[in-house]
């Protein structure tokens, strides 16, 4: 059994030395995007910040669910002539959804599964090994365009702020609208567009005594205010991870009363595989309001990118968020670096990484979204789930086209 990592990644940068002179990139946010970025600039040896409000490891609210796209992206930057990552991915073979009381398993041979402590720990890890500066605990305000750099106001451990200096500035803080632009909150609320009936996430880590679930089986329970996936980690613990309205929050007593109503009427007459009672028991985390739309390029500054879930993001029915931000940040990556290792341009570099990230992301963004929309019918859902109790085997290939999971040749 492969445990969580049980110390934390130690700063190497301090906010003294951080403000000291101008950095050549500053990334915002050490999540997988993040430190992606990271890694793929600093091995140029180009002088790198990375900053996180956290500390690592830390939990995040994520189905832990890695796509053919994600491993593909994993390997290639395990591939950069730093030190090969060692990551405990566990296979991933079944997958089960259930809806209304029905419930079909098919083949799912498709991608694995990896705890979030663990990935974005070992991440932040292989970025610091490829001498990237790391500076947690440390919160980004706001920012300011100032002629060849772009200033960014931070906080340190609640102390008093200070600015760093950036040549370009990449902001991978997740889905967390908190980075303002000259301290003013509404211009940058105004970029990030949101759809009516917006969910949110939530997430809890269960013991590994929290229910009969499997190793290598991912379950998608589908109700009328939302859905929930289940699935085992590395270390035997049970992750659950759910997109719900906030209208059923704000009818039940808890988010743990909403996540048991949801998986009750998934199960309806069948047997849950979690024990819904251990739920009260553990902290429930929650995210800000999921699907958003903010785009890769500030309007207002050519030197900032974004990556990852802050660029834009879809209910992550489909498991692919990860493989998203991991291409996104190596799009970002081959953007701002030149064939010999320079800062591109700024706004030939914007362009350019513009231009690919649509290129590269659009489609999958667009079938998504209407995946996501289907879901919204509990009873469209459970008749298809019969449906593929007879036919399994097509329904898993299906079911891989529909997620965009299919394997990578």
């Amino acid at each position: 059994m492969v445990s969580h990592p049980e110390v934390g990644l130690s700063a190497t940068a301090d906010p003294q030395a951080a403000a000291a002179d101008p950095w050549d990139v500053v990334i915002v946010g050490a999540g997988p995007a993040g430190s992606a970025t990271a890694t793929q600039v600093a091995k140029h040896g180009l002088r790198v910040l990375l900053l996180d409000r956290e500390h690592l490891p830390r939990p995040k609210v994520c189905g832990c669910c890695l796509s053919p796209l994600a491993l593909s992206e994993l390997d290639n930057l395990s591939n950069q002539n730093i030190a090969r990552l060692q990551l405990p991915i566990q296979p991933l073979q079944n997958l089960t959804v259930a809806s209304q009381g029905h419930a079909a398993s098919v083949p799912y041979a498709t991608g694995g599964v990896l705890s979030r402590i663990n990935l974005d720990t070992q991440l932040a890890h292989h970025a610091v090994l490829a001498r990237t500066a790391w500076l947690p605990n440390t919160r980004a305000l706001y920012w300011k365009d100032e002629n060849e750099c772009v200033a960014l106001t931070v906080q340190t451990n609640n102390e008093t702020p200070y600015r760093i200096q950036t040549r370009r500035l990449v902001l991978a803080a997740g889905l967390h609208d908190a980075v303002r632009y000259d301290n003013s909150h509404s211009a940058e609320s105004r970029r990030r567009k949101r759809p009516p009936n917006n969910r949110i996430g939530l997430g809890a880590t269960l013991p590994a005594t929290g229910g009969s679930l499997g190793p290598q089986h991912l379950i998608m329970a589908v109700g009328k205010g939302g859905y929930c996936g289940l699935v085992r980690l590395e270390d035997n613990t049970i992750d659950v991870a759910a997109a719900m309205h906030p209208s059923v929050l704000r009818q039940t007593e808890s988010p743990a009363k909403a996540l048991s109503h949801l998986l009750a009427e998934a199960f309806h007459g069948t047997t849950c595989p979690i024990d819904c009672a251990s739920l009260n028991d553990m902290p429930i985390r929650a995210t800000p309001q999921l699907t958003h739309q903010t785009g890769p390029i500030d309007p207002d500054c050519r030197k900032l990118f974004r990556i990852g879930d802050a660029v834009g993001y879809i209910e992550p029915f489909t498991g692919e968020g990860i493989g998203w931000a991991l291409l996104s940040a190596r799009l970002a990556s081959e953007s701002l670096i030149t064939e010999t290792g320079h800062l591109r341009p700024a706004a030939q570099a914007a362009s350019h990484y513009q231009r690919r990230y649509h290129r590269a992301l659009t489609w999958h963004h667009r079938r998504c979204r209407l995946v996501s929309l289907a879901l919204r019918s509990p009873r469209l859902v459970s008749t298809s789930v019969q449906v593929a109790g007879y036919f399994p085997r097509l329904t898993g290939s299906v079911a891989q086209l529909i997620t965009g999971n299919a394997p990578t040749r």
